[in-house]
């Protein structure tokens, strides 16, 4: 062999070898790579670093781009127990103090606990595993030092809510968010072992008038309220991160393909609240509630051609001399309900003693309605007290029995159905009259006749009821589920009631009377402000209901929408549009007859002309505690002398562009007395006042001076025909 042909073979082998080395290394990389031992996995994990990019939850803005609620970022002050310096503990924890303003002693005691429970984890190890190398095996998360080399986000796994029994703990936190100038000061410290961890902050600058609405964010949906749980999925952005792998000492060494996500952020939503709008409602229901010495109220402005909520108001005061009711015993109780009775005793004399101190040391006395106690009649709510956001929504949530607003529906479909006639003469039998199956009924008005159309206007109880008497109770029934209730409205808020409409198996000639009126039903003020609509919608749309919107709608008709433009949803007809025309005109008389009753009435009388209707109704009890039972006698399901009053309005009568409902829960013993507890004296001031200043605000040209007249008799001639051809 040659020396050219041994040079060929020993390259050929070489070359081979290498090849065959170099191919059992990449197979090894492979393998160490997707199929690493334990030992090497848990090392390979240690020396990865995830940093996490925080997305920014969308913001709530309002109808005109004001911001209700909004997120920033925000840092925390931490601490990481195994590096701080120790010699130097006493004189960091003075410092931290002082630039967070944080107790010392507080401060002190949670971060030597910490120390202290890490060296007894640590002094379960070998010594050799409790050495910076050892230490690293068990718990290595890199990150800053200090805060003074800026703050980082970091993964810190399951240290950070779930501290690990096993190893030390690598993270402490030690304050809530702080402001602006305290992260500069603890930056300036330069305290090893201390870092800024960063977070998210949600703000809320609507305050407390919207604070029902908006409710608050969670760190899960489901620990959140309000709009803010309802719209989560909208609003909560997608984290991303930045993963980076380490050398033994931590340093960062390289950053593979793909270990970047960005953020995403969270949309924004823009609701169909108008900020200045729900103020004013605020401030004008805030007033008519301390005027009426109630015990809260509730308002809704709608834009019944849109169906956006344009203002919706919640308040409840914290009245003193308020007593709870005092349930009987329940003679068939089980020994564990008795016990519950007992315990309700118990928190009822010491309700009573507690509120005794309060009025003596504001020198007030036991509100009382002739000689008996006022009771409290709203459902508790603990969420109030300790948020304002973390209240029931009561405008939602909370039913009551809308007594004569509810007659606008009954009237206007009797009317349609041909049944009545506006100008029909109907007996009301001086205000007082006993039914054909024993009821007893009162109207306030003592009038021995009344048109039907007067009926409405002067809110006959007997006048209602006969009407409602001329139609079948399927009929009846059919009035309230045509008219929304019974169902929620789909508003975007969590816990919306749907209201309560007997079965029609549970119908009877008593239920027929009492829903004519307004009672046997339970609704809500949402419920009535989409309902009332119908009356306040016009054109083609008069006599449809819309869909209930929290959030603000655009337009789909470009430079020139048309009414048809701005719905969205199904559009429910529920009367013939001249029906629906008649009744606005008719209720044109009622809100004349409640103004005139008002005493801030302005020079030159009010710009705008309104439509509605008033009502009063005696406030049922609710479900009795365990052990107890409901009383017995005349009107045992309701509290004595204490209502709930209300007022549905529209306007302008001409041009309606707002819908308001306002509640006034339980009128003070003195609106009793002087019979001026009832809805036009208490309610309608703030549905006037309301309407005039946001219709003000809206621009909305003023009304002409001569109202629009009652529609003729012949207009019903046509429901007439109407209910025959059908």
């Amino acid at each position: 062999m040659n020396h050219a042909t041994r040079s060929r073979t020993v390259a050929l082998i070489a070359a081979v070898g290498l090849s065959a080395l170099f191919a059992t290394l990449l197979a090894r990389v492979v393998q160490l790579q997707l199929r690493p031992g334990e030992q090497l996995r848990t090392q390979m994990s240690d020396r990865v670093t995830r940093m996490n990019d925080m997305a920014p939850r969308g913001d709530f803005i309002d109808r005109q781009g004001r911001v209700m609620a909004v997120t920033r970022f925000g840092y925390r002050v931490a601490i990481d127990p195994t590096i701080i310096e120790r010699d130097k503990l006493d004189t960091s924890i003075v410092q931290l103090a002082e630039a967070t303003d944080l107790d010392p002693e507080k401060l002190g005691s949670k971060i030597t606990s910490a120390i202290r429970r890490n060296d007894e984890i640590l002094a379960k190890y070998p010594p050799e595993e409790r050495a910076p190398s050892g230490l690293r095996a068990l718990f290595i998360k890199t990150g800053s030092s200090s805060a003074a080399e800026g703050p980082a986000s970091i993964d810190w796994d399951d240290q950070r809510d779930d501290i690990s029994p096993t190893k030390p703990t690598r993270f402490v936190v030690l304050s809530d968010v702080l402001t602006d100038e305290q992260v500069a000061k603890v930056r300036a410290l330069k305290v090893v072992g201390v870092t800024l961890d960063q977070e998210t902050v949600r703000e809320y600058p609507a305050g407390t008038i919207a604070a029902s609405i908006v409710g608050l964010a969670g760190a899960e949906p489901q620990w959140g309220v309000g709009a803010e749980k309802r719209l989560n999925g909208e609003l909560a952005g997608k984290d991303g991160s930045v993963s980076f792998t380490r050398d033994a000492v931590g340093r960062p060494l390289w950053m593979e393909h793909g270990q970047v996500v960005p953020a995403e952020p969270g949309d924004d939503i823009r609701l169909s609240i108008d900020m200045e709008l729900q103020r004013l409602a605020y401030e004008e229901l805030m007033r008519g509630i301390e005027d009426a010495d109630s015990a809260g109220g509730r308002c809704i402005v709608l834009d019944p051609l849109t169906g956006e909520i344009l203002a919706m108001v919640d308040i409840v005061r914290d009245l003193p001399g308020l007593t709870p009711y005092p349930w009987p015993d329940n003679p068939k109780a089980t020994p564990e309900e008795k016990e519950k009775a007992k315990k309700y005793d118990a928190w009822r004399q010491q309700y009573i003693a507690d509120d005794a101190k309060k009025l003596a040391a504001a020198g007030l006395d036991v509100q009382s309605f002739r000689g008996h106690p006022r009771y409290l009649t709203m459902t508790d709510d603990p969420g109030r007290r300790t948020n304002p956001a973390m209240a029931r929504n009561r405008c939602i949530e909370d039913v009551y029995e809308p007594g004569s607003t509810f007659k606008a529906f009954v009237w206007s479909s009797i009317t349609e159905m041909g049944a009545m006639d506006p100008a029909e003469v109907v007996n009301t039998e001086h205000g007082k009259w006993h039914t054909p199956f024993g009821r007893y009924v009162e109207d306030v008005h003592d009038a021995p006749t009344m048109t039907w159309a007067e009926v409405l206007v002067h809110s006959s109880n007997i006048g209602m009821i006969k009407g409602s008497l001329k139609i079948k109770p399927q009929q009846l029934r059919d009035v309230c589920v045509r008219f929304g209730f019974g169902k929620k409205t789909g508003v975007e808020l969590p816990g919306e009631a749907s209201g309560i409409v007997t079965d029609l198996k549970n119908w009877s000639i008593l239920s027929h009377s009492s829903v004519a009126h307004g009672y046997e039903i339970a609704v809500t003020p949402i419920q009535v402000a989409r309902a009332f609509s119908a009356f306040a919608r016009s054109g083609e749309l008069a006599g449809t209901l819309p869909q209930v919107h929290l959030r603000a709608i655009e337009p789909t008709g470009g430079l020139n929408p048309t009414a048809k433009d701005f719905q969205k949803g199904v559009i429910y007809r529920v009367l013939p549009s001249d029906i629906a025309i008649l009744t606005r005109n008719v209720m044109a008389r009622v809100a004349e007859n409640a103004e005139s009753k008002m005493k801030d009435t302005p020079t030159g009388g009010w710009r705008y002309s309104m439509f509605g209707k008033s009502g009063t109704a005696n406030i049922p009890l609710t479900g009795a505690p365990p052990g107890k039972t409901r009383p017995k006698g005349k009107k045992s399901g309701y509290y004595q002398d204490q209502y709930n009053t209300s007022f549905v309005a529209a306007g302008p009568t001409e041009d309606p562009r707002l819908v308001v409902v306002v509640v006034i829960d339980d009128p003070g013993p003195r609106r009793i007395a002087a019979r001026q507890h009832y809805g036009s004296w208490t309610a309608a001031p703030v549905v006037r006042r309301v309407m005039e200043r946001s219709l003000t605000y809206l621009g909305t040209p003023p009304s002409p001076a001569s109202p629009p007249s009652v529609a003729t008799p012949g207009v019903a001639q046509r429901g007439n025909r109407q209910a025959a051809a059908r």
